[in-house]
C-alpha cells in the first residue's frame, strides 16, 4: 500500500467536507432567497448564480469555495497518482470558472458557461481513472475507481438525455452534482480510516452505519419524488405532488400558484409536501356556463379523497423506490471495495435502514396530515387579496379599465424621454406605428389594449398568437377575446400560436378569428399566405404548426416544414419588412425577411434583426394548466408589450419595450422601459418611401391585401374595403 503520509489525510478530510458542504448549502441557502417563483426541481444551479438573480453572491461564494476545496483535495489526498491530482484539480478551476462566466439570467443561456460547467463536472467524474492505484487505499485501487468513474461519467451523459426526455432538470442536476462532490469526501474518509482512526466499538459502529443509511435513504427517496413527482387529478384540476428537501418545509403543505402560494401548517413530525396546481382544459366549458361560481369549480369531496389516495399511493412508492436505489448502491459499493459479496448482517443492516426510512416517512405523513392537526392556513400575493374578496376576478376587463390612467402616465413620460434623449435618426417622420402583443392566454386585457392604441397613435396591432389556453372557441367566447378584439379601432393581424388548435387540422379558432371585421390572418390556410402592405411596408406570416395538448417534444424541429413551406412560397416575392410567427425557431434565418417578430417565450428578447414579444397578460389568468413543453413557456412573467416605429424610408426607426407587473389587481408596477435603435435590428438594404397609411372607410382602413398561394410566386392584389 502506498506510504499514507505522502498526504495530508487531514487536510484533506477537511477540503472535501467543505466542498460537499459548500456546494449543497450553497444552493439550499440560495434558492431560500429567491422571490416567489423559483424551482429548483426544474431550474439549474447556475441560475442561482446568474447575473440578474437576486442575492446571486451567495451561490459564486459557494462555488468559488467549492472549486477551491477540489484544489486543495488534489494537492492533499493521499495516495492518489499524479495524473488523477491534476484532472481533479482542473476540476476545481473549472468550477470557479463556472461563477466567474455566469449566465445572463435564470431564462437565458451563455454558450462559454455551458462550456466550462460541461468541463467541470465530465472532470468531476474521471478523475478516479487517472488517480487509480493498486497500491493504495480502498476507493482509489482501480478495480474500484474505474467503475467509479465510468458510474460518474454515465450520470453526467443522463443529464442531456434526462432533459431531452423531459425530466425535470434542476433535481436531476443537483443529485448528480452532489453525488460527484461526495466521492472525493468517500476517498478522504477512506484514507482516514486506513490511518486506524475508529469510532468506537464494532457495535457502536454498525448502528451508526445503520443511521447514517437510513437518512440516506430518506435523502434518496425524498429525491425520488422530485424527480418523479406524482400526479392527482379530478375533473378539472391536476397537481405534481412531492416531498420538500428543505428542513423548514417540515409539516407543512404549499402549494404554488402564478397568484400566490397557499400554505397549511400541521402539527407533528412529517416531510413537507409540495404541490403544483394546475388548470386542465376542460374547465373551458365550465367557464362558458351563464352564472360560473367559485364553488362550482370546486371538486367535491370525494372526487378530492380519491385523489389524495391515488397521490400518497404513488409518492410512497417514488419514495421507496429512490430509498432501494441508495440501499443497493451501497452494497454495490461495499461489495466493490471488500472484492466479496456482501455478509448477511450487511444485508440485515441496509434493508433495516430501508425500512425505518420508509415506515418513519409513511408513518409521520400519516399521522401528521389530518384535518385535526392542521393549525395555521396563509395565503400570499392575488391569493392573499382574492380569499379577502372573491369578487375580485369577476371581470378581468373592469381590473384593466383601471389600469389605463398609469399606463397612460407611462406612455407620456416615456414619450418625453424619447424626444429629448433619443438620437437624430429616431425622430424622423414616422410612416407606421405598429403594437406587438402576443400570448394573451384568455387574458381579456383590451381595454387596456385600446389605451395603448389611442394613446401611441397606433395604426395596426400585430398578435403572434396564444390568444387562448386549451385551443377552443368556447373559451374564446367565454373570456370575451374575440369581442375585445372587435372592439379595436385598427387593424389586427394574426397568426396562431401552438395553444390556438386541438389537432393539427383543427381550424375553429382561425374560423372564428376570420369573421371579426378587422383581423387578418396572415396564414388563413394552409394553402395560401396573406402579405399585408401598409403604407409601403410589407407584412407576413404563418402559423405554429403545433397545437394545445401535442406531446411537447422537439418543438425547433417541428416548425421547420412550416417555415420551409413558407419560404418556398415566397422565393421570388419581394422581401418582407415584417415577418410573424408564433416561435423563435420559426423565424431564425428566413432569408429575404428584414425584421422578424414571435412571441412563445413568453420573455422580451432581441437577438439580431428577431424581436421576441413578451406575454401581453403574464401569461393570461389561467397560467397554470396542464402542458407538455417543460419549462419552454407557461410561466409567471411581467406583463410586456412593444411599439414598432417604421420611419418614410420604410426602415424601422426604433422599438420602445414595456414592462410591468400586478395588472390583475389593477395597481401595475412598472419594472422598465426601454428603447431600442431600430438600425440595430432592421437588416433592409433597399432604398424606398413610404407613408402612414391613410385612413379608410372599413375596418381594415387603407390596407392592400395580397394573397401567395403556397409553392406559387404570382401574388393576387386586391383593395381591402
Amino acid at each position: 500500500m502506498a506510504r499514507l503520509d505522502q498526504g495530508r489525510p487531514r487536510g484533506a478530510l477537511l477540503s472535501a467536507t467543505t466542498a460537499a458542504v459548500a456546494l449543497v448549502g450553497g444552493w439550499t441557502v440560495a434558492a431560500t432567497q429567491q422571490p416567489a417563483g423559483f424551482d429548483s426541481v426544474r431550474e439549474s444551479i447556475s441560475a442561482l448564480a446568474a447575473v440578474e438573480t437576486p442575492h446571486r453572491w451567495i451561490m459564486t461564494v459557494a462555488l468559488v469555495l467549492t472549486g477551491l476545496a477540489h484544489v486543495g483535495s488534489a494537492l492533499m489526498l493521499p495516495g492518489l497518482r499524479r495524473p488523477g491530482r491534476w484532472v481533479l484539480g482542473a476540476a476545481g478551476v473549472a468550477t470557479i470558472g463556472v461563477a466567474l462566466l455566469p449566465l445572463p439570467s435564470r431564462s437565458d443561456g451563455a454558450l462559454a458557461h455551458t462550456i466550462i460547467a460541461s468541463v467541470s463536472f465530465v472532470l468531476l467524474a474521471i478523475w478516479p481513472w487517472f488517480a487509480a492505484d493498486d497500491s493504495s487505499t480502498s476507493l482509489v485501487r482501480r478495480n474500484v475507481a474505474r467503475p467509479a468513474a465510468v458510474l460518474m461519467v454515465v450520470l453526467v451523459a443522463s443529464l442531456t438525455v434526462g432533459a431531452r426526455a423531459g425530466m425535470p432538470f434542476g433535481a436531476h442536476e443537483r443529485i448528480v452534482a452532489a453525488l460527484l462532490a461526495l466521492w472525493p469526501l468517500a476517498t478522504a474518509i477512506a484514507a482516514w480510516w486506513a490511518l486506524g482512526h475508529r469510532v468506537g466499538g464494532r457495535r457502536v459502529r454498525g448502528l451508526l452505519t445503520v443511521a447514517a443509511l437510513t437518512v440516506a435513504c430518506a435523502t434518496g427517496g425524498t429525491a425520488a419524488t422530485r424527480l418523479a413527482p406524482a400526479t392527482a387529478q379530478t375533473l378539472h384540476y391536476s397537481a405534481q405532488v412531492q416531498l420538500s428537501m428543505d428542513p423548514r418545509a417540515a409539516n407543512h403543505l404549499s402549494a404554488r400558484t402564478l397568484f400566490g402560494d397557499i400554505n397549511v401548517g400541521f402539527t407533528g413530525f412529517a416531510p413537507g409536501i409540495e404541490a403544483t396546481p394546475q388548470v386542465k382544459a376542460s374547465i373551458a366549458d365550465v367557464l362558458s356556463r351563464p352564472g360560473v361560481t367559485v364553488s362550482s369549480l370546486q371538486p367535491g369531496p370525494l372526487e378530492l379523497s380519491a385523489a389524495i389516495r391515488t397521490a400518497a399511493r404513488d409518492v410512497g412508492l417514488r419514495f421507496g423506490g429512490g430509498a432501494l436505489v441508495v440501499v443497493a448502491l451501497s452494497l454495490g459499493v461495499g461489495a466493490l471495495v471488500r472484492r466479496r459479496r456482501p455478509r448477511a448482517r450487511t444485508v440485515v443492516g441496509a434493508s433495516l435502514a430501508w425500512v425505518i426510512a420508509c415506515g418513519a416517512a409513511g408513518l409521520g405523513i400519516w399521522q401528521t396530515y389530518q384535518p385535526v392537526r392542521q393549525h395555521d392556513f396563509t395565503s400570499t400575493g392575488v391569493l392573499g387579496t382574492v380569499q379577502r374578496n372573491q369578487s375580485l376576478l369577476s371581470d378581468v376587463e373592469a381590473r384593466t379599465a383601471q389600469v389605463s390612467p398609469y399606463l397612460r402616465n407611462l406612455i407620456a413620460l416615456s414619450s418625453a424621454l424619447q424626444d429629448k434623449y433619443s438620437p437624430t435618426e429616431l425622430s424622423q417622420p414616422v410612416a407606421l406605428r405598429v403594437l406587438l402583443v402576443s400570448d394573451l392566454h384568455a387574458g381579456n386585457e383590451y381595454a387596456l389594449l385600446r389605451t395603448i392604441v389611442e394613446q401611441e397613435n397606433i395604426d395596426l396591432v400585430i398578435d403572434t398568437g396564444d390568444l387562448v389556453n386549451f385551443g377552443t372557441v368556447t373559451e374564446g367566447d367565454a373570456s370575451g377575446m374575440f369581442a375585445g378584439i372587435a372592439s379595436l379601432p385598427v387593424p389586427y393581424l394574426f397568426t396562431r400560436g401552438n395553444h390556438d388548435a386541438t389537432s393539427a387540422t383543427d381550424r375553429a379558432i382561425l374560423d372564428r378569428m376570420e369573421r371579426i371585421p378587422n383581423v387578418v390572418l396572415l396564414q388563413p390556410s394552409p394553402e395560401s399566405y396573406t402579405v399585408v402592405d401598409a403604407g409601403g411596408i410589407r407584412i407576413g406570416g404563418f402559423n405554429d404548426p403545433r397545437w394545445f395538448g401535442d406531446d411537447g417534444k422537439r418543438s425547433k424541429d417541428k416548425q421547420q416544414p412550416a417555415k420551409k413551406a413558407f419560404i418556398d412560397a415566397f422565393a421570388k416575392q419581394e422581401s418582407i419588412d415584417l415577418l410573424v410567427s408564433h416561435e423563435p425557431w420559426a423565424v431564425q434565418d428566413v432569408p429575404r425577411a428584414d425584421v422578424v417578430i414571435n412571441g412563445h417565450m413568453h420573455t422580451p428578447d432581441l437577438e439580431g434583426n428577431r424581436i421576441q414579444v413578451g406575454t401581453f397578460t403574464g401569461g393570461g389568468p389561467l397560467t397554470h394548466f396542464v402542458g407538455e413543453e417543460d419549462g419552454e413557456e407557461l410561466v409567471g412573467q411581467p406583463s410586456a408589450f412593444d411599439v414598432l416605429t417604421f420611419g418614410e424610408t420604410c426602415r424601422l426607426t426604433s422599438v420602445t419595450r414595456y414592462r410591468y407587473r400586478n395588472v390583475i389587481e389593477g395597481r401595475p408596477a412598472y419594472d422598465d422601459v426601454s428603447l431600442v435603435n431600430g438600425s440595430r435590428i432592421d437588416t433592409a438594404t433597399d432604398d424606398r418611401t413610404c407613408a402612414t397609411p391613410e385612413p379608410g372607410t372599413g375596418p381594415l382602413g387603407s390596407l392592400t391585401i395580397a394573397e401567395v398561394p403556397a409553392q406559387s410566386t404570382e401574388p393576387t392584389p386586391s383593395e381591402a374595403d
